[in-house]
C-alpha cells in the first residue's frame, strides 16, 4: 500500500473506457492507446483535505489517484494530457503491469476562466516491483504535497527552488539535449567533411549551453 489506508476509496472505482471515448477529444495515437494498451481504469485513492487532515493549497484542492491495468508496458502521453486537462484536479496515475508499477504526474497549472488546464510536463519513474514504489506525502497543504510528489516522481531532473522555473529550466534541457542528439545522429550519416565539422562545431556549442542551463 503506498498511501494511508484512509485515502483509498473502498472498493476502488471502475471508470468506464466508453467514458474516456465519449467525452475526451483523443487524436488516434491517444485513442488507439486506451483501446489496446489499457485493460481497465480505476479510481482508487483521493488525497484531499478530509482524508489527509491537510488545508486545500492555493493551487491544489484534491489529487486524485488513478490505476491504470495495462496490457503492455506503455502508454500514450497525450492520451494522460487530454485526462489531465479535463479533470479538475491533479492526477497521479500508477501504471501496473504483470506486477510492475510506474507512477506518472504532470505539472499541471490551474485553469483560467474558459479555459483548460495547462498541462506543462510529464514524470515519471522506472518500472519496480509493486511493493517497492515508495511515494511519501509530505507538506503541510495540499500544495506542498503536490510539489513534493512531482519532485520525487522526477528523481534529479528539478532543481530550482520554485516547482514552475524547475520545471521550465528543465524543458530547456530537454530541448537542448533532443537537438544534440539529432545532429549527432545527422553528422554521423555526413560524408562531406567540411559538412561533418561544421555539425560537431554546432554540437559543441549546444553542449556548453547545456552546460549552463543545467545546475
Amino acid at each position: 500500500m503506498i498511501f494511508p489506508e484512509h485515502t483509498y476509496l473502498r472498493p476502488a472505482r471502475q471508470i468506464a473506457k466508453k467514458r474516456f471515448l465519449q467525452e475526451l477529444s483523443l487524436g488516434s495515437p491517444a485513442r488507439r492507446s486506451l483501446e489496446d494498451d489499457i485493460h481497465a481504469i480505476y479510481w482508487t485513492a483521493s488525497l484531499k483535505d478530509a482524508s489527509l487532515h491537510l488545508p486545500p493549497g492555493k493551487e491544489v484542492m484534491e489529487i486524485e489517484v488513478f490505476t491504470l491495468a495495462l496490457r503492455q508496458p506503455r502508454i500514450e502521453e497525450s492520451l494522460l494530457t487530454a485526462i489531465d486537462r479535463t479533470i479538475p484536479y491533479h492526477i497521479l496515475y500508477l501504471l501496473t503491469y504483470e506486477g510492475k508499477t510506474q507512477a506518472w504526474i504532470s505539472y499541471k497549472e490551474t485553469a483560467q476562466a474558459n479555459e483548460a488546464f495547462r498541462v506543462e510536463k510529464y514524470y515519471h519513474t522506472d518500472w519496480l516491483e509493486e511493493d517497492h514504489l515508495q511515494l511519501v506525502l509530505r507538506g503541510t497543504s495540499l500544495d506542498e504535497v503536490y510539489e513534493n510528489l512531482v519532485r520525487a516522481i522526477a528523481g534529479a531532473r528539478l532543481h530550482a527552488r520554485d516547482l514552475r522555473e524547475a520545471v521550465q529550466e528543465d524543458e530547456r534541457r530537454a530541448a537542448i539535449e533532443k537537438e544534440i542528439a539529432a545532429l549527432t545522429k545527422k553528422r554521423n550519416r555526413e560524408k562531406q567533411l567540411n559538412r561533418k565539422m561544421e555539425l560537431n562545431a554546432r554540437i559543441k556549442k549546444l553542449r556548453r549551453a547545456l552546460q549552463g542551463a543545467s545546475p
